[in-house]
């Protein structure tokens, strides 16, 4: 794949990435200064993972339009993508399947609950995808410097007489 394809790709993911990282944090946020923090392990964790996410995509989204930038967040993608795997179990051993009235923070706010778990598994989708696109990015911006290096390096063709380039007639 063409690397303007795969910043435009890297760009949409870390658009929905900030988006869903934005909500989750929104929703707990308002959960937790509302409710306090019941059965805080939990919520605090996704709390914190949102909120981790939400700060570095901030400014991770404008790094696909940088020409200099290659995919170098591959690795961080991927272990988000399972800090937010874990939140997702969190999120939906707790407040779903007929949990949400039960398990607070919030205890008839099972619409919000629900945004969080939906979001939840967003971001880890987003992620997961993110983690394919940029190492995808990182292995073509890596060969092209590899490339052009060699280039560099071998100098053009030229003949022996009067260091004008060779042609076959």
């Amino acid at each position: 794949m063409a690397q303007p394809t795969l910043r435009v790709l890297a760009f949409v993911n870390h658009f929905m990435i900030f988006l869903s990282s934005a909500i989750v944090t929104g929703v707990i946020s308002y959960l937790l200064s509302k409710f306090g923090n019941q059965n805080s392990t939990h919520i605090i964790y996704q709390e914190v993972i949102a909120t981790i996410t939400l700060a570095l995509w901030t400014f991770g989204m404008v790094l696909p339009f940088v020409r200099a930038y290659g995919g170098h967040l591959w690795p961080v993608n991927l272990i988000l993508s399972y800090l937010w795997l874990t939140s997702l179990v969190f999120s939906a051993q707790d407040w779903t399947g007929g949990r949400c009235r039960v398990i607070g923070p919030g205890f008839d706010r099972c619409g919000l609950k629900r945004t969080a778990v939906a979001f939840n598994f967003l971001a880890f989708i987003f992620l997961l995808a993110n983690t394919v696109i940029e190492a995808a990015l990182f292995r073509t911006h890596y060969a092209d410097r590899t490339r052009s290096t060699a280039t560099h390096k071998e100098g053009p063709n030229t003949s022996a007489a009067g260091g004008m380039p060779h042609t076959n007639v």
